[in-house]
């Protein structure tokens, strides 16, 4: 992990002036993307925004990985930069933890929804299984939030 920090990528994001301030706020952005779309498909999923017809959640779902992406992509840059605290910070790990589960519930849910969505209006609703995994979703996406600022300060 030493050796990752004194990588070329790792000293740009520490010591340019605009490395840090860049990556960080590009990361917020691919933050606000991912876990905003993806909360709002949760809670869709729960019961809330019953306007949005099952059937967009695919397409937000779809705009959601651009922000995954933007957020894996900056997260390496700022992960680089301080390696050795991050690789042992429980607060970090827990916070990794928690995206993958998001990620993954996200990625579970995706051909589901695409296969699906269009009968539960017809057939009475969400699945049971589908609803609880949502609200995991909500809780996972919401401790990643709250660990990634608690990362920052603990």
């Amino acid at each position: 992990m030493q050796w990752l920090e004194t990588t070329a990528l790792a000293e740009w994001v520490l010591t340019s002036l605009v490395g840090y301030p860049l990556v960080l706020t590009l990361h917020s952005v691919g933050m606000a993307i991912i876990v905003g779309l993806v909360m709002v498909v949760d809670l869709r999923l729960i019961g809330r925004f019953e306007r949005i017809p099952l059937t967009a959640l695919q397409s937000l779902l779809r705009l959601a990985w651009y922000g995954f992406a933007v957020n894996l992509t900056t997260g390496v840059m700022i992960f680089t930069s301080q390696a050795v605290f991050y690789s042992t910070s429980p607060t970090f790990l827990l916070k990794m933890l928690m995206v993958i589960g998001g990620v993954a519930i996200a990625a579970y849910m995706q051909p589901i929804l695409r296969r699906e969505a269009v009968g539960w209006g017809e057939t009475g609703g969400v699945p049971p299984r589908i609803r609880t995994l949502a609200t995991v979703s909500l809780a996972m996406w919401s401790m990643t939030i709250i660990t990634g600022r608690f990362t920052a300060y603990l």
